[in-house]
This record gives C-alpha cells, sequence and structure tokens, in this order.
C-alpha cells in the first residue's frame, strides 16, 4: 500500500504551525541563555531571584514542548489524532505565558513607579496583568478538558482568550507610554532613560504585535492550529524583553552613544586623581543598575585601569 495515500490534504495545516513554533522556541531560548551571561551576577538579590526565576520557568517550558515535539513528530509521526492533541500545550503556552508576561509587566510597572512617584498607572499595569495571567490559567485548563487543538469555538473558549491575549496586549501599551511620559530630562541620565524607552517600545510593541496575531489568528481560523505558531515564542518573548531591559544599563563610557557630560564628568574626576595630570583612557565598562528620578538619581560607578574607583554624584 502506498504511504503517500494515507497523509491527509491537510497535513501541512496541521504540522506547519508546530514545526514554525518549536523552532522559534528553541531559538528564543538560545537567545535567552546567551542574555544570562551578561550583566546579573552582581545585582542585588531580588533582580538575581527574577532572573534566575524567569529562566527556570523557561527552561521548564523549553523541555515540555521539547518533549511534545519529539511526540508529534518522532513517536506519533504521520498520526494526524496526535499532532491535533494537547500534550503539554495546554501548561507551555497559556499558563506560562501568562505567568511569565505578568513577571516582566509587573517589572515594568516598578520602573515606571520609580520614573513617575506616581501609583496609579503602575497598579493599572499589575491589574491589567493580573487580568490576563488568570485569564491564562483559566485558558490552560479548558484545553486541557478538551484535549484537542484547536478546540472548538464556545462562549468560554472565545471570552477567555480575548482577555487573555487581548489583556497583555493592552499592558504593553500602557508601559510603553507611561515611560515614554516620563523621561527625567537630565543630561546625565538622558541617554540612558532614552535608551530604556525605546528599547522598551520596540520590545512593547512586538510581544503586543504577537499577542495580537495570536488573538487573531484563533478567531480568523477556528479550524486550524495556525495560532499555535505566535503562542510558542510569545513567553520566551516576554522573558527575553525582561532580560534585554536589565541588559541595556551595560554603558560603555566613551563610547558610541554615551553622552558628552558624562564622558567630561569622567575626564575631571581622573585628572583630579592623577594629580591634575590629563590622561586618556580607554573606553571603560559600567553597569548601571536602576533608573530614577532626579531626587533618586544613583551613583554611577567605574574602574580605572590602575584599579581606583571613580565615581559619579547622586545616590543609589
Amino acid at each position: 500500500m502506498d504511504n503517500a495515500a494515507t497523509i491527509p490534504p491537510d497535513i501541512v495545516q496541521l504540522s506547519g504551525p508546530l514545526i514554525v513554533g518549536y523552532l522559534l522556541h528553541w531559538g528564543l531560548f538560545g537567545t535567552l541563555s546567551m542574555q544570562l551571561c551578561k550583566a546579573f551576577p552582581n545585582d542585588r538579590k531580588p533582580i538575581q531571584y527574577l532572573v534566575y526565576t524567569v529562566y527556570l520557568l523557561e527552561l521548564v517550558q523549553t523541555i515540555l514542548m521539547t518533549h511534545d515535539a519529539f511526540t508529534n513528530f518522532g513517536t506519533g509521526f504521520g498520526n494526524t489524532n496526535t499532532l491535533r492533541g494537547v500534550h503539554f500545550d495546554w501548561l507551555t503556552i497559556p499558563i506560562m505565558s501568562g505567568i511569565v508576561a505578568c513577571i516582566g509587566q509587573t517589572f515594568y510597572a516598578y520602573r515606571v513607579y520609580l520614573l513617575s512617584k506616581a501609583w496609579y498607572i503602575p497598579m493599572l499595569i499589575v491589574t491589567v496583568s493580573l487580568i490576563s495571567a488568570v485569564s491564562g490559567i483559566l485558558n490552560g485548563s479548558f484545553s486541557r478538558e478538551v484535549g484537542v487543538i484547536p478546540r472548538p469555538h464556545t462562549r468560554n473558549n472565545s471570552v477567555i482568550p480575548a482577555l487573555w491575549l487581548g489583556g497583555a496586549a493592552l499592558d504593553d501599551f500602557i508601559i510603553a507610554v507611561s515611560l515614554l511620559k516620563n523621561d527625567t530630562g537630565l543630561r546625565r541620565t538622558h541617554m540612558l532613560v532614552v535608551k530604556l524607552i525605546r528599547l522598551t517600545i520596540e520590545t512593547g510593541s512586538l510581544t503586543a504585535a504577537v499577542t495580537l496575531i495570536n488573538l487573531a489568528l484563533f478567531f480568523a481560523f477556528p479550524g486550524q492550529p495556525y495560532f499555535f505558531a505566535a503562542g510558542a515564542v510569545l513567553p520566551k518573548l516576554y522573558a527575553n524583553t525582561i532580560f534585554a531591559i536589565l541588559n541595556s544599563r551595560l554603558q560603555i563610557l566613551g563610547g558610541r552613544g554615551f553622552s558628552e557630560d558624562m564622558t567630561t564628568h569622567q575626564s575631571v574626576v581622573v585628572n583630579i586623581r592623577a594629580g591634575g595630570t590629563a590622561r586618556t583612557l580607554p573606553p571603560l565598562v559600567t553597569i548601571t543598575r536602576e533608573i530614577y528620578p532626579d531626587s533618586q538619581l544613583e551613583e554611577l560607578e567605574m574602574k580605572d585601569p590602575r584599579g581606583s574607583r571613580i565615581s559619579g554624584s547622586g545616590q543609589s
């Protein structure tokens, strides 16, 4: 019997989104692992706990998705019932995505509070994020009960995903607008804040766009798993966004993109420490651990080649 005759005509529509989702997921996990090695070991304990908690969640998710990929294209190869099975998708996509998104958006809410010193916008961000996370957990529970992908579009199966994905996209938009409106305007921190805002808007827009694409595919193609590809990368996008924001604190003093007054301040302090003798130092690297408003501008720390400590003004 010809094996080709047993392959259903819609096999590409079933397997294609899964393959794309798995490949993108693994690629983003590699990016996340590279970011983990950059700037976190010397951070304060709460930041380290945040980073390693998110990474552990993403590691577990990758292991479970690898199990599902092997089930679909290894032990269950060619079986359409296996391709339509939920496996661990009910946990890895809606539940873990909702949890990681909530962690990331709460992290952003804290940044917004530090810049604005107003509580109502951060509270709105956290509230919308919690609603989205709870909806993601409920969505995962419903998916597990149904046991197939895609599941039928009942009332609950339509409202809950809309709250989960729509809430996440709305929160990303609120965060981007809030950070855009709260630049301190100080020259010394302007470059750092502008970089943070640009990165947040770019990554926030990306996660919001992917979230909305996921939601659109879910409703536009109710009988196909096209939404899986976007859903599989959502948790990794949120995790990479958190790590990227933290790593954006890495600055090369004297390098391109660093503010002129910061370099001037460095030169003045070096001249004082060197007894008034001007010296030219190579570009130096510093990590600014937080972005604070005017009254709480943290200390900028760096070291010269002889190991002496050079500090900028401000508070930590």
